[in-house]
């Protein structure tokens, strides 16, 4: 309300106008390129946050009393290092403002430094963006555009509106596209292109952006093949476009190399060059022009020339050589050039100095091109230390210490051992533990992982895999102690990684002997921690002892426990057979629990074979609407079931009353699990994105076991989900909410997650959104048809949630606020599942994270 007070014309001088709109009209119905506009134009209203409609900035600025605009515009013209209390002084002084000189007016400093002073109408700017709006129509095909432009003035309310009056006029369109091309090999190689993808198409609109890609990619492309350093200068490639009769159809002509002033052609034939000798400096800084050149111990390994400045090797030659993806003799290509520094950059132990390149003349058709590659070593061990806070969808907040050694080269292979002690303090909700203290959760973890930058496996796989593909090998052990979410847990893991990327957008992950044994301990203490599951436990057995008073009797005397109870229940066929509709739900929310339990409290032993492949364009800056996609695979438990087939595993009944094969007394697990995660990111401007997201993830047991590890089941809700609830509250499916309900911990095998979040700038720092999700979980088993997944009514058990964020970029990573409301719950009746008319908008759900949610 302050804010909305200040007149936006309040610095406004007599006869200016503050800028408040640009208004783009078109001649005739056509309209092309109305969203892409604005941005050539270069005066612009003030505007910053909710779409740029509100000039926060602006508001900002006018808080500030006038007569400090001065000073302070010149203090911060100052570099930071001379903006002190003198300068400060000395500026207010000079500004007539002796009697606040002493004061740091630090606050009033901060509102203008973060506010924008207002956009005055500038009719020399006006008649610019006009110029510039009809030649940036003329890059895009409409050759005969006209701006016409006027302004609307308000000189009582001193605001000003530019109106542009636009004829885009008719498009021109590429009749032909020919070739002039004197060097025959360019030509072979220009036309297997154009016949693949060519930018620039015939009888499509004349656009100067596909000629710009058209010359970018046959520049790519002619140097994958041989010429070096190929358009670099800008002289080798140009468009004519014949206009003679009409430039409504255009006659172009690609020219290689471009025709000379005086019209006569450039008769070049193009050199190819092939990579000569190739030297690499390991420990040392090649320079050519040093003298005397240093003493360098040297040897040949697989064509490549070593040139160490140690003699005690520390590192193998094969370590650096197949890194290498360019060999002597091999045809340039800038993809080699560009994947041999991307390998090296992902080598641990060191790191690229230089490439220093020398051209000589080769054959009579071709040119050498020699390298000289120099390395930096690190030192062989260091020391990392530090505190990480966390936040995830059950620990409200984390504060974790740790400590890791690395040792790097350990068998002069590049060989790295690392090893990580750990210890996390949390806060998790009180609804998962009995502990009172704030820090109510905790883990303590000691993880080793010896990291190979090649494929360790038993057969040489450099055949199959080529240089062009990074290749590393991690094995991995640890061990974990933890008491978090309720009930303590000893974990111990092992694992072997294979990492295959050829480019930095696509990588593979596969993993054998990825294996994981859980102990659980206090598992007596379930229902002590989880009370929500305890009133479902206790009111269901009541309804079973209304129908047999003895059993309630023998409960009660300790002669059944709850295993024993529950298997009586589910056994009693009289006694299922007699529920009516409200039994039969209540039935279904006591199975639903019992599955809980089961998952949560059993003991497993996890051998699983898992493989994982991402897709991120995020990686390359020239996407303008990137992809992301995380496929995963994981098969547990078939390498035991064949041991089992074939020594007979000992056979015992788990806690869910089935017999199951056993290791250790641990049944092993088996299950596939698949997880999709597909995310595509959209630019709406210089400051805003839409970015969207498609989950979907499905794990089934199978043979040994009829659970799943709670370790790989689904929850929906928290700050990176479905951010209207909790974490691990939403559904299963529609399965009804007792009173208090949200005290249940939701778990199953199936989930779908859909997001979509409008992201924007406020001002400097300061980042928002609108969001909306929509997700639930589903269970696969016929059995319990309440929670059942059904693809004709599944969209009904959606649970959406709607609302905003305000998020602080520190660069390095982004604290996020998000203000989330109930839209659709599914766990009330059908009919009454839409929440409007408990809408609230002052009582939103704070879901607090770290960096996006996705």
């Amino acid at each position: 309300m302050t804010f909305h007070g200040c007149s936006l014309t309040k610095k406004v001088a007599e006869g200016e106008y503050l800028l408040t709109k640009n208004k783009f009209e078109f001649e005739g119905k056509e309209k092309p390129f109305k969203s892409e506009i604005p941005d050539y134009v270069k005066q612009k209203p003030n505007g910053s946050g909710f779409f740029g409609a509100f000039p926060f900035k602006l508001m900002l600025y006018n808080s500030v009393p006038a007569k400090f605009d001065e000073a302070f515009t010149e203090y911060y013209d100052l570099s930071k290092k001379k903006r002190n209390q003198h300068s400060l002084d000395s500026l207010l002084s000079v500004n007539d403002l002796e009697k606040h000189k002493g004061r740091s007016l630090w606050l009033k400093r901060f509102i203008f430094n973060q506010g924008e002073p207002p956009v005055i109408l500038d009719s020399s700017a006006t008649d610019f963006s006009a110029d510039n709006l009809e030649r940036y129509y003329f890059d895009r095909g409409y050759f005969d555009a006209k701006v016409e432009y006027s302004h609307t003035l308000d000189s009582v309310r001193k605001k000003g509106k530019v109106n542009y009056k636009i004829n885009p006029g008719e498009e021109s369109i590429i009749e032909s596209y020919n070739f002039a091309i004197s060097d025959t090999a360019i030509a072979r190689h220009i036309e297997t292109l154009t016949k693949r993808n060519s930018k620039i198409k015939v009888g499509e609109r004349y656009d100067l952006n596909n000629f710009i890609k058209e010359r970018d990619q046959i520049a790519d492309f002619l140097k994958n093949r041989g010429y070096y350093k190929f358009n670099d200068d800008g002289q080798a490639i140009e468009f004519t476009a014949d206009t003679t009769n009409t430039d409504k159809h255009l006659n172009v002509t690609l020219w290689i190399p471009i025709e000379k002033k005086d019209t006569t052609k450039l008769n070049k034939i193009f050199t190819p060059y092939r990579f000569g000798e190739i030297h690499l400096y390991p420990d040392s800084n090649y320079n050519p022009e040093a003298f005397p050149q240093p003493e360098y111990f040297d040897t040949i390994y697989e064509g490549y020339h070593l040139h160490y400045l140690n003699p005690n090797i520390n590192y193998k030659p094969k370590f650096f050589t197949d890194a290498i993806v360019v060999r002597e003799g091999a045809l340039y290509r800038l993809n080699s050039e560009n994947q041999t520094k991307r390998n090296i950059s992902k080598r641990e132990g060191i790191t690229l100095t230089r490439i220093h390149s020398f051209e000589e003349k080769g054959t009579e058709n071709d040119s050498i091109l020699n390298l000289h590659i120099s390395f930096s070593p690190k030192k062989k061990y260091d020391l990392f230390y530090g505190t990480e806070l966390s936040w995830s969808e059950f620990m409200n907040f984390g504060v974790s210490p740790q400590v890791s050694l690395l040792v790097r080269n350990l068998f002069k292979g590049g060989e790295n051992l690392e090893s990580t002690l750990r210890g996390t303090l949390g806060n998790v909700n009180k609804k998962f533990t009995a502990e009172k203290s704030f820090f109510n959760a905790f883990e303590w973890s000691f993880q080793n992982k010896m990291t190979f930058p090649y494929l360790l496996f038993p057969i040489n796989t450099d055949g199959i895999l080529s240089k062009r593909y990074y290749k590393q090998t991690d094995i991995r052990m640890g061990t974990s102690v933890q008491r978090n979410i309720g009930l303590g847990r000893v974990t111990y893991s092992t694992g072997l990684d294979y990492n295959i990327s050829f480019r930095d957008t696509h990588s593979h992950t596969l993993s054998i002997l990825n294996t994981e044994f859980v102990n659980n301990l206090q598992v007596d203490n379930y229902f002590n921690v989880f009370e929500g599951d305890r009133l479902i436990r206790n009111s269901f057995f009541n309804y079973y002892f209304n129908y047999n008073p003895q059993a309630g009797n023998q409960y009660e005397d300790g002669e059944l426990n709850d295993a024993e109870m529950t298997n009586m229940i589910l056994t009693d066929n009289s006694f299922l057979n007699s529920l009516d509709n409200q039994g039969l739900e209540d039935l279904s929310i006591f199975l639903n629990m019992n599955f809980r339990k089961q998952t949560i409290t059993q003991n497993i032993l996890i051998l699983s074979f898992v493989y994982q492949y991402t897709l991120n364009q995020s990686e390359r800056n020239n996407r303008k609407n990137p992809w992301y996609f995380r496929g995963r695979i994981e098969l547990a438990g078939n390498m035991l079931n064949l041991l089992d087939k074939a020594f007979q595993f000992e056979k015992m009944e788990t806690t869910s009353g089935k017999e199951s094969r056993m290791i250790f007394n641990v049944p092993y697990s088996q299950f596939v699990k698949i997880d999709l995660d597909v995310r595509k990111y959209f630019k709406t401007g210089i400051h805003s994105s839409l970015a969207t997201r498609l989950y979907l993830g499905l794990v089934q047991p199978y043979g040994n076991t009829d659970f799943i590890p709670f370790a790989r089941s689904y929850t929906a809700g928290g700050a990176n989900d479905v951010r209207a609830w909790a974490a691990a509250t939403l559904g299963p499916a529609g399965l009804p909410r007792y009173a208090g309900g949200d005290d249940v911990f939701a778990i199953e095998r199936m989930k779908l997650l859909f997001s979509v979040e409008y992201r924007f700038n406020v001002f400097e720092l300061i980042n928002s959104a609108l969001f909306i999700d929509a997700g639930n979980i589903w269970g696969t088993d016929k059995k319990e048809e309440l929670t059942l997944f059904k693809f004709g009514q599944f969209y009904k058990e959606l649970g959406v949630g709607a609302g905003f964020g305000i998020r602080l970029d520190l660069t390095y990573f982004l604290l996020r606020f998000d203000f989330a409301y109930k839209i659709h719950d599914p766990s009330y009746p059908e009919g009454s599942r839409w929440r409007f008319n408990d809408f609230n908008i002052l009582k939103p759900r704070l879901a607090f994270g770290i960096n996006y949610p996705f």
